[in-house]
């Protein structure tokens, strides 16, 4: 059941997000979420989580591929969860919400992270578990990877175009 009420706030979430991005509003939108959280509102005393096994499968990957992380959080919010995983140092670069004038769903993201590895978009690897993760690779020319351990589900990822779906983030050693 929470599983389902996270869905029903993450399209509609979504959805707000991109009506705001395609208004121009949506830099505004995260700057004032960081602003709120520096002055503590909406922030929590429940650490974030980590999916099992992300960090060992980071651990491995960052020795075979240049790895880069794309976030619509603010850039307070993603440092924070990078620090508190010691995981800043796997990414060449970072895009949070307010790196390129569109985020996702918008290529703009991935195509900025594909120039700062130094790679074509053709030859990135968008993985994540919400369809404007999915859109973003697609309209930017990258292969995608849809994951079921976060907001999205199957049935959605799919119908987006993931190339392919996995269990898990950590899942992508076996196939990489």
């Amino acid at each position: 059941a929470a599983r389902r009420l996270v869905m029903l706030t993450e399209g509609p979430g979504s959805w707000a997000y991109g009506l705001a991005d395609r208004l121009g509003l949506d830099g505004k939108l995260v700057a004032l979420g960081d602003h709120l959280y520096r002055l503590g509102i909406g922030s929590s005393a429940q650490p974030f989580q980590l999916v099992q096994g992300v960090g060992e499968m980071l651990a491995t990957l960052y020795q075979h591929y240049p790895l880069s992380i794309i976030s619509i959080r603010g850039r307070r919010t993603t440092e924070r969860f990078l620090e508190q995983f010691n995981l800043r140092r796997f990414f060449i670069a970072i895009a949070n919400g307010q790196t390129c004038r569109h985020t996702k769903p918008y290529p703009d993201p991935i195509l900025w992270v594909a120039a700062k590895m130094g790679v074509a978009p053709a030859a990135c690897l968008m993985v994540g578990d919400t369809v404007p993760d999915i859109q973003s690779g697609k309209r930017a020319g990258a292969q995608t990877v849809g994951v079921l351990c976060g907001f999205g589900e199957r049935h959605e990822l799919e119908k987006a175009g993931a190339d392919l779906i996995l269990k898990s983030t950590a899942d992508l050693v076996e196939i990489l």
